[in-house]
């Protein structure tokens, strides 16, 4: 029988719920609930923007969740709601219920409904989650989009290369290899550089998966290590720059939440800081709400931290000397939000190109390195 994993609160012990039977289960004391899969990204979407109508048009979060999953029946987007309401029923908050739901929700949703909650609206967050995860989606649609015919194309040429090397050459090199000259000594080198190829990438691809894997662990447990890790991103050629916006948006994207709700912009930054990924980001939004408690400029804790994009600590500068911090967040993530869209698609500009010039290369290799010594034996022999 399968279950759902559902962590409660800072609670060490995990609680299961079966779909069939909400009740505790005998012996264990804990609740169990048939698990079909994680949910998808389009299920997750579908939930919030059918959740963000029936909201709108005048129902209760309950209720519009009970009508959610009476329309839904058993489809992925439904079985998420159902597990929804039976948390729900044994008295679980909306926010909690998402918070503990770590398998279906991602952290920045879960981020997401736990700031709605403290800002006392969490219906009110529905139709800003909706647009943000359309949003994704339409980013992830036009990567894929761009990079399908490319990869193709690359996938094709390593495919027939491989193929000539492992089986056509061979083949050719035992025809041709009773003939001597510098030809077929070239070819003979040739192959053998192929052949270690053939064997150092892949070991090259398992130790970098191996290293990335090892870093995120070691990440876990040494925050230090982590914020030096996630720091390096940043630093990254091409890629640094839209790291750092993404990290960005979600920020601003909890700040104008939460001090559209009323919360003061310390208590703000500290909950915010809650929806990055990055821990060295993270680390520096604890350090610029530390300067706040302690009766420090807004605009000069910012700026103080070089982890920030210099635009934003512009941006809460020009609100702080308005009066009005609390409207600037707004503006500050729009920018990023557009700031993203420009990124990518300078970023997709560059790797389509990169990607046919590396077939190009590839195949100029192979021409030059194969193809042209053999017609320079066969051009002998005739």
């Amino acid at each position: 029988m399968e279950y759902f994993r559902c962590n409660i609160e800072e609670s060490t012990n995990p609680v299961y719920i079966r779909r069939q039977d909400p009740e505790r289960n005998r012996g264990t004391g804990r609740l169990v609930f048939r698990n079909r899969g994680n949910p998808s990204k389009k299920a997750v979407l579908e939930f919030t923007e059918m959740m963000e109508l029936l909201i709108g048009s005048g129902l209760s979060l309950k209720d519009a969740l009970e009508v959610f999953t009476s329309i839904n029946g058993k489809s992925a987007a439904g079985l998420l709601g159902q597990r929804l309401s039976i948390l729900i029923r044994k008295g679980f908050s909306f926010a909690r219920a998402v918070s503990s739901m770590e398998d279906a929700f991602s952290p920045i949703y879960r981020g997401m409904i736990g700031i709605g909650d403290k800002a006392g609206s969490v219906e009110g967050i529905f139709p800003r989650l909706s647009a943000y995860l359309r949003d994704q989606k339409k980013l992830r649609d036009k990567i894929s989009a761009a990079l399908a015919y490319p990869v193709l194309v690359l996938g094709a040429a390593v495919s027939g290369g491989l193929g000539l090397v492992l089986f056509v050459i061979p083949k050719l090199e035992a025809v041709f290899a009773g003939f001597a000259g510098k030809a077929a000594e070239q070819i003979q080198a040739n192959i053998r550089t192929a052949e270690i190829l053939l064997i150092a990438l892949p070991a090259l691809l398992i130790l970098c998966t191996a290293g990335f894997l090892l870093a995120k662990r070691a990440g876990r447990t040494n925050e230090d290590f982590a914020c030096f890790r996630d720091a390096l991103l940043f630093r990254l050629p091409l890629f640094g720059r839209f790291f750092s916006s993404w990290e960005s948006l979600n920020f601003t994207f909890a700040m104008e939440v939460l001090t559209g709700g009323g919360v003061s912009v310390e208590t703000a930054i500290g909950e915010a800081s809650g929806v990055t990924t990055n821990h060295a980001y993270r680390r520096a939004l604890r350090r610029v709400r530390e300067k706040l408690i302690n009766g420090g400029s807004i605009t000069k804790a910012f700026s103080e931290e070089k982890i920030f994009p210099v635009y934003m600590s512009r941006w809460i500068a020009v609100g702080e000397r308005s009066g009005r911090t609390e409207k600037i967040f707004s503006r500050i993530r729009i920018f990023f939000q557009e700031e993203i869209e420009r990124q990518t698609t300078g970023l997709l500009l560059l790797i389509e190109p990169a990607l046919i010039a590396a077939v190009g290369v590839f195949m100029l290799a192979m021409i030059t390195g194969i193809i042209v010594p053999l017609f320079s034996i066969y051009g002998n022999l005739i």
